[in-house]
This record gives C-alpha cells, sequence and structure tokens, in this order.
C-alpha cells in the first residue's frame, strides 16, 4: 500500500510539471507587457533531402509558375514565400504573354503599344520576383511563358530573358525567336496538353526543324509524358517537372503529403550562369508525385548516391542473409526484385530485406523512369 501511494504520488508531480510547461509563456523582448505562448507559429521550411553526384549539388527548382499579374490566385510575394517554405532553390518568373495572332495581322508590323500591353504580366512578375529574393534566399530566373492555341500552337517558356516588353509579336514563331535573340532557352510546356497523342502539331514542327527548342517538360503538375523522353533524345533537349502553378501548392501538394514537382538541377553553384549551365550540360531530373524521370546515367548515379546498404547477419543454413537497406534522400523508392512483391523505401528511411549469401542485390526501381516505358535496374551492394 505504502509504494502504491508513492508510485501515485510521483505521478501526479510529473502530471503537474507537465501541465506547467504545457501553458508556460515568454516574455515579447519588444512588448514586455504581451506575454508569447509555447505554441508560438512561423513560417517554416520543409527541407529538401538530395544527395551530390559527382561533385555537383543538387538545386531544386520550379520552371513554370503562376501569380495574380494573370490567372494565377496568389500574388508574387506570396509564391516567393510558399517557394521557399516549400523547400525550393530556384523559381523561374513565367507570367503568360499570349502569342495567338492578331486577326489581318499577318505580315504587319507590330505596334509598341500591342508588345506593351500584352507583357505586362510578363514584366511585372519578374520585377516583383527579383525584389523579394533575396528576402526568401531564392534565385529568380527572368522569363516568360508564350502561349498559343493548345491544339494547333502550344506553349513555351522563355528562361533568361533580359527585356520581357519587346518579345510579342503578331507572328508567334517570331515572338519565339525573339526570346532566343536574348539569349534564352526555349522550354517545351506540358506537350501532350489537350492533345489525343504527343504527335507535333504543324507549328511545333516548325519550330523544332529551325532549332528553336532546348527543354521539354516531362512532367507537368500531375501530368506525365513519357513519350516527351524521345522527343529530348531525338532533339537534345533537357528535361523538366514543373507545378505551373496557379492554385496554390498547399491544396495540390502537402495537404495531400506530396511533395511540389521539382526540377532537380545539378550544378556547381546557384548563380543564374551556374544553373544555365546545368541546363545546357543536360544535368536535370525530374520529380513528381513519387515519380522520378531522367536521363539512365544521371538517374543511376543519383540512386547510388541517395541508398546504401549494410548486412546484418546471416543463417549459415539457409545460406541467407539479411540486409538493412538505407534511404538518405527525401525522396521515395520502389524496389522490385524480378516479378516479386515491390519493397517501399520511404523517404528518409531504412528496411530489412534478405537475400542469398554473396549475390548483390539486384532491383527494378519502379518509380524512376529513364526512357518511354523503362524503369531503371539498378545493383545494391552490401557492406
Amino acid at each position: 500500500m505504502k509504494r502504491f501511494t508513492i508510485l501515485v504520488a510521483t505521478l501526479l508531480v510529473a502530471m503537474s510539471a507537465t501541465a506547467q510547461e504545457y501553458y508556460m509563456h515568454y516574455q515579447s523582448a519588444s512588448e514586455p507587457q504581451t506575454l508569447l505562448p509555447t505554441g508560438y507559429v512561423r513560417l517554416s521550411r520543409r527541407e529538401v533531402i538530395l544527395p551530390n553526384v559527382n561533385g555537383y549539388i543538387p538545386y531544386k527548382a520550379d520552371l513554370h509558375i503562376h501569380t495574380t499579374y494573370a490567372d494565377g490566385v496568389m500574388n508574387v510575394k506570396g509564391r516567393m514565400e510558399e517557394a521557399w517554405s516549400d523547400g525550393l532553390d530556384v523559381i523561374a518568373a513565367t507570367e503568360h504573354l499570349s502569342i495567338r495572332p492578331v486577326a489581318g495581322t499577318e505580315g504587319q508590323p507590330t505596334p509598341e503599344s500591342a508588345k506593351l500591353k500584352r507583357s505586362a504580366a510578363s514584366v511585372k512578375f519578374v520585377e516583383g520576383a527579383k525584389k523579394v529574393a533575396d528576402d526568401f534566399g531564392l534565385l529568380v530566373i527572368p522569363g516568360v511563358e508564350l502561349t498559343g492555341d493548345a491544339k494547333t500552337q502550344g506553349h513555351f517558356n522563355a528562361l533568361f530573358t533580359t527585356d520581357n516588353s519587346v518579345l510579342y509579336d503578331y507572328d508567334a514563331v517570331q515572338s519565339i525567336r525573339n526570346a532566343r535573340q536574348q539569349g534564352a532557352l526555349i522550354m517545351h510546356n506540358h506537350p501532350g496538353w489537350r492533345h489525343s497523342t504527343l504527335e507535333m502539331t504543324d507549328f511545333e514542327k516548325s519550330i523544332y526543324a529551325e532549332g528553336l527548342v532546348d527543354g521539354i517538360e516531362l512532367m507537368n503538375g500531375a501530368y506525365f509524358y513519357p513519350g516527351a523522353f524521345n522527343t529530348a533524345a531525338e532533339h537534345k533537349l533537357f528535361i523538366t517537372s514543373n507545378t505551373d502553378i496557379h492554385a496554390t501548392t498547399a491544396q495540390q501538394y502537402r495537404e495531400n503529403g506530396h511533395l511540389r514537382n521539382m526540377t532537380i538541377i545539378f550544378a556547381k553553384e546557384c548563380t543564374l550562369e551556374g544553373i544555365r549551365e546545368a541546363l545546357e550540360a543536360h544535368r536535370t531530373l525530374a520529380y513528381a508525385f513519387g515519380t522520378l524521370g531522367g536521363e539512365k546515367k544521371l538517374l543511376s548515379e543519383f540512386f547510388e548516391a541517395s541508398v546504401t546498404a549494410k548486412k546484418l547477419s546471416v543463417d549459415k543454413k539457409t545460406k541467407r542473409q539479411r540486409v538493412m537497406i538505407t534511404n538518405c534522400s527525401s525522396l521515395p523508392y520502389t524496389l522490385r526484385a524480378g516479378k516479386g512483391t515491390p519493397v517501399v523505401l520511404r523517404p528518409l528511411s531504412s528496411t530489412i530485406v534478405t537475400s542469398k549469401v554473396g549475390k548483390p542485390l539486384k532491383y527494378t526501381v519502379l518509380n524512376l523512369w529513364c526512357g518511354a516505358g523503362e524503369n531503371l535496374n539498378v545493383t545494391i551492394d552490401a557492406k
């Protein structure tokens, strides 16, 4: 009975201490008369942990974003705050600039007033983003989305533009040429949007034939276009994955437990020159909703840098070993050996598998794509 009384007393003291801690407040330095609760909430950043590859640093980018300057629901500062909170390092300011031809203007010079009117939104986005970029430690790539009819022309992002106010032209192809003349890189956006296939329109064929395209979206929002692998290989394009966000990433990603779409760019430094060099060298991977795509060599090197394996024990009778596989990245991997049951390797976690002693672990990574219909095959050596 005495022992029971002591135990109850101890629990009451512990509960009392916990209660005091729970209701504890801190005095405000700037306003001494105000007490701040321990639950005071500040903006926080979700860090996305990815490995370096061959000495290159993985920078997380979204190269396709919209704001209230056009048809988005969030202003520029909100977009920058959102990007920082989502773990990004780089954003491209790519507001709409319609390149739909004006009826009856074929072959006529485009008035300066039309150029200024059409380009106003994209100019404001770039200017606004640059003003607040340092507040969030983000790199801003100046750009614009050149948008035409989705079924006959398509949409293209011009990245690294220098003056959006002079890009617009009644001739849609000339608008793209104008951007290229400024040294911009042209990215083909959502190539399958509102198309029944990825077969190019006559307009798309003409700009590809002229060598005006440098990159392509493999993923856009929830859409994945495996056929874009073939286009990228044929025309030597860098590949990307972007949100094309118009709503909020909280609605489309965080509330559902997802990271936002990211183009993972492997560069020496997070500068305009460094990011551009990486894009031109095709050191990019595309990520969306648990799926990662890219050129086979880079994708394989990224996986090898993300995953380690350690032998735990050996059963001498069955000649089988237990191996712990650890995922050191914030991205998931789904592994399957032959036709066996897939093993899900969750972000920043480990799992234990069994295998024959002396033989490496061989898997197909079902959520890693290195071509249309082709998943990455890997070999994991346990140490």
